[in-house]
């Protein structure tokens, strides 16, 4: 089950992923994400990965949609704290090229 939790006051603001990001929860996933990107068009984010569990290729495409939004609004996107099969998936997919800040949350 996908969980999003997020707190726009910080600078930059803050997004925390839980659970799972696969195409069984994308949709929903997607949805809740434009609502928050739309509420706080111009902020900048900082994207929290530690919760998060489980992570396939549409989960990935998702963050690079996320990504895409936020640098058309001029905001940048910082992803921290990847772990485990995340981290891998992300690393296959030669992602942390888009995403440089990416750390292990554990490795």
């Amino acid at each position: 089950m996908f969980q999003l939790s997020h707190d726009p006051s910080c600078q930059p603001a803050q997004m925390r992923l839980g659970g799972s990001l696969t195409i069984y929860e994308v949709a929903a996933a997607h949805a809740e994400l434009l609502q928050l990107l739309g509420e706080h068009p111009d902020h900048s984010w900082q994207l929290d990965l530690a919760e998060l569990e489980e992570l396939d290729t549409a989960g990935a495409q998702l963050l690079l949609a996320v990504l895409h939004h936020l640098e058309q609004a001029a905001a940048t996107l910082q992803v921290c704290n990847a772990s485990g099969a995340v981290l891998e998936l992300l690393e296959l997919l030669r992602l942390q090229a888009l995403y440089p800040a990416v750390m292990p949350a554990n490795r």
